[in-house]
């Protein structure tokens, strides 16, 4: 197993012996005989051990064990307690849940503090196996069929091409002592329950089940690929970004056959489930509500006309802007003011006004309902709201539209947009500012 072990690690360039490891380790047989595989290997490794104080006295032996296993191998190690019951309630979480955010978390800080390169842990085939099944029962597409990754960023798992029998073989040989959790031999948990009771029936049939799984994970690994890389050069025709917001085109998304597939990975990095994705489809295949809102913990989505929009949850709302003086004018940053003279043609994104119009404090805000203004060129007045739909704005840029308002209550202009013709230069002075939006 030993040369196994290390063949594995040269052929998949999971680490080196320049490299720096942190040992996740329970006292479990599992990450004890990783310890001393690590250990003959001549890798430089610490342990980590982590104390949920879930049973008793056996917890804390557990962590002597490990504590005195590192002084045996030579190498450093950490150990921590944490209150899960109070994690639990805190977060609305399961004991396994929390756990497992607790360990992480610590390890992350571990190796930060530290320099490690990698976390290590003792995943074997058997884990594979189990998690396939899982995702099986949960409901997974392709990606979950994938079962444990071998080496995900800093993480590696170094015994997934081992049998829990061949790790158990190894302890015997070697004589290895190891702790026994006994909360493993229960069958209340799910993994546990698949462990225990419908995994050895199964290997009654298909004795060399892991090692099928194993060649299983490989083939579907590669067809993932297939099919992520189609799904990746999707969401680059469909997908595209402007400032904080990405916008979907859901003209081009409807015509789609895999609609359902292709709008979820799209989405789903922003925290949209699959029920969710259901019910966008639904949205846009009935031509529902323009404007329709979906929410995940970080992210909104909104339908507009041609197009979906999915923009942060954070409250990126603007701040109104109480302006006292042209030098607070020109300090805007998302406004460029200059002092001219003359002018040829503006654009929408522009204002000229003479100086001695402006009446401070003037205001910049977003717009209101019921704004009204003189659109320039025009005699009568307009709602804002109107112009931003004659602009044909989505749903964002008409919640983002800032609005230059003097100080006698009138707007001189939606900004990026009109100026309004009350406050047009009629001719050339020396007395004029040009005001010009920053994108």
């Amino acid at each position: 197993m030993q040369k196994k072990f290390e063949s594995n690690i040269v052929k998949n360039q999971l680490f080196s012996k320049h490299h720096s490891l942190l040992l996740a380790i329970s006292g479990g047989i599992d990450s004890v005989v990783l310890a001393h595989l690590l250990k003959k290997g001549g890798f430089n490794f610490s342990l980590a051990h982590c104390n949920f104080k879930l049973r008793a006295k056996e917890s804390e032996a557990d962590e002597a064990f490990c504590k005195e296993l590192s002084k045996k191998l030579g190498v450093t190690f950490y150990s921590k307690a944490f209150d899960v019951d109070a994690y639990c309630k805190k977060n609305k979480l399961s004991i396994q849940m929390a756990a497992r955010e607790l360990r992480y978390n610590w390890f992350k800080e571990l190796i930060k503090n530290n320099n490690f390169n990698y976390l290590v842990t003792a995943h074997h085939a058997n884990d594979v196996v189990e998690t396939i099944f899982i995702n099986l029962a949960r409901g997974t597409g392709i990606n979950g069929l994938k079962g444990i990754p071998e080496k995900t960023e800093n993480i590696v798992r170094p015994l997934l091409h081992f049998t829990k029998e061949e790790i158990v073989v190894f302890a015997e040989k070697e004589k290895i002592a190891f702790r026994t959790d006994k909360s493993n031999l229960e069958a209340k948990y799910e993994r546990n329950f698949l462990r225990l009771k419908i995994i050895p029936e199964l290997k009654k049939i298909h004795p060399n089940l892991e090692q099928t799984f194993l060649n299983n994970v490989s083939n579907f690994k590669e067809e993932a690929q297939i099919v992520n890389d189609f799904l990746e050069e999707k969401r680059k025709q469909l997908l595209t970004k402007k400032g904080e917001v990405f916008v979907l085109d859901k003209i081009l998304l409807k015509k789609e056959k895999q609609l359902k597939t292709i709008l979820h990975y799209i989405i789903e990095p922003f925290g949209f489930n699959i029920s969710q994705t259901i019910d966008i489809i639904t949205n846009i295949k009935e031509n529902g509500n323009v404007g329709k809102l979906f929410n995940s913990p970080n992210h909104t989505l909104t339908i507009d006309r041609d197009f979906i929009f999915l923009k942060p949850s954070v409250n990126f709302s603007f701040e109104t802007l109480i302006i006292h003086s042209i030098s607070e004018l020109k300090k805007i940053d998302f406004i460029q003011v200059k002092d001219i003279k003359e002018f040829n043609h503006l654009t929408g994104k522009e204002l000229v006004i003479e100086k001695e119009k402006l009446i401070f404090p003037i205001t910049i805000r977003l717009k209101k309902n019921g704004d009204k203004f003189k659109p320039f060129g025009m005699k009568g007045f307009k709602l804002v709201s109107d112009l931003l739909k004659d602009q044909k704005l989505n749903a964002f840029e008409k919640e983002n539209c800032k609005i230059l308002e003097n100080g006698n209550g009138e707007i001189v202009w939606v900004i990026g947009y009109r100026s309004d013709d009350r406050y047009k230069v009629t001719e050339p002075n020396n007395k004029l500012l040009k005001l010009s939006l920053i994108e």
